[in-house]
């Protein structure tokens, strides 16, 4: 039998996006000979999934930066005028485009549409943010089959009459909880690997962008260290707001105690090397990057703008407006009497092993005709 192929609509299939991310988490895992992951994506950039996404048996197409214009509507249209009887599923993960691509997609005969909402929060910016909430008001009366990744992503985009009503798929940002499970000997080479055995490692992934609040990362850290002449910030992943971090650290003198290790592919690695993980967003959906954490058997403090669907174990959230000071004197309590431990089962208890969830994810797209 021929796999049923779903095309999933992102702005871009770069590594360093989360929405893709959690896309390609559960690609790695789905049943491939059921279900086959197609991608139409307009943001280009370097270091992207699409030799994975090629070799998974997928494809890859790029279109113009979508603008409501007459010229961004005939690529499009044409796109679905020569596809569309691939596909009976559109899995749309840029929500405020949806107003655009789900009449085209139906009238070349594609009847299924997803919207998928993975964030609390329109846009960084003002404008894009009033141009987001204007073009997404029409999804709470569409007849789309709405997804979110929490129930607070959810209630944002679909309102909470639809949650309340069970008219929205939560679909877990799962992760592959065994390559995160606590490993004492990883532990001791990641660490010694740092030339960092005998420091306290605080560590954060995240994209340089607003959202991440690093600014107030680096605060933390300041306070921290002047209690704890051995703490050390691994800072890992790369954005526009890099160069202001890295001019922050110098002005605070802490340019040899925090480390920028830009994009890695090994996380699940590094994070048997730390001591606490810090999270302190101005919002989020439901980040994968907590999970993973968690997963690693990690004291987390996160912020209470993160939804606390998120807390599964050993993780304290705390109030931004407390300040840094706070903040600091919390964790530095907290982690005094944490011992570190294997939290497996409690991820799988929540639905948060990846495995579970791509087969729900394919229980699903089997289901729709």
């Amino acid at each position: 039998m021929k796999a049923k192929r779903v095309l999933h609509i992102v702005s871009g299939i770069y590594i360093e996006s989360g929405v893709m991310s959690v896309i390609m988490n559960m690609y790695r895992n789905i049943d491939v000979k059921k279900i086959q992951f197609d991608f139409l994506y307009f943001d280009e950039r370097e270091k992207t999934y699409e030799q994975e996404i090629n070799k998974l048996g997928g494809k890859c197409y790029k279109i113009s930066r979508p603008n409501l214009s007459i010229k961004s509507n005939k690529e499009i249209i044409n796109f679905f005028k020569l596809n569309s009887k691939k596909y009976t599923i559109v899995h749309n993960h840029e929500t405020y485009l949806n107003i655009l691509f789900k009449p085209i997609a139906q009238k070349y005969g594609i009847k299924n549409t997803i919207v998928h909402s993975h964030t609390t929060k329109y846009s960084d910016k003002k404008l894009s943010a009033i141009r987001n909430r204007i073009l997404c008001m029409p999804l709470k009366i569409q007849k789309n089959y709405k997804f979110a990744c929490s129930k607070a992503a959810a209630e944002f985009l679909y309102g909470k009459k639809s949650v309340k009503n069970n008219n929205v798929y939560v679909l877990n940002n799962a992760i592959d909880v065994g390559k995160f499970k606590y490993d004492i000997t990883k532990r001791v080479e990641v660490r010694r690997n740092l030339k960092l055995e005998d420091n306290l490692i605080i560590g954060h992934v995240g994209r340089f962008n607003n959202q991440k609040n690093h600014h107030f990362l680096i605060d933390i850290f300041y306070e921290i260290s002047k209690v704890r002449t051995d703490a050390r910030l691994l800072l890992i992943g790369s954005g526009p707001l890099e160069n202001d971090i890295k001019e922050k650290v110098k002005n605070l003198n802490l340019e040899n105690r925090v480390i920028f290790l830009g994009r890695r592919n090994d996380i699940s690695d590094l994070m048997q090397g730390m001591d606490v993980f810090l999270l302190p967003s101005l919002y989020e959906g439901l980040p994968v990057v907590g999970i993973e954490a968690q997963a690693a058997g990690l004291p987390c403090f996160m912020s209470t703008k993160i939804t606390d669907e998120v807390v599964l174990c050993n993780t304290k959230q705390l109030d931004l407006c407390k300040g840094a000071k706070f903040w600091a004197g919390k964790i530095i309590e907290y982690i005094n009497d944490f011992k570190r431990c294997d939290v497996t089962q409690i991820l799988i208890e929540n639905n948060f092993e990846i495995k579970n969830e791509s087969n729900r994810l394919r229980e699903f797209y089997l289901n729709l005709r």
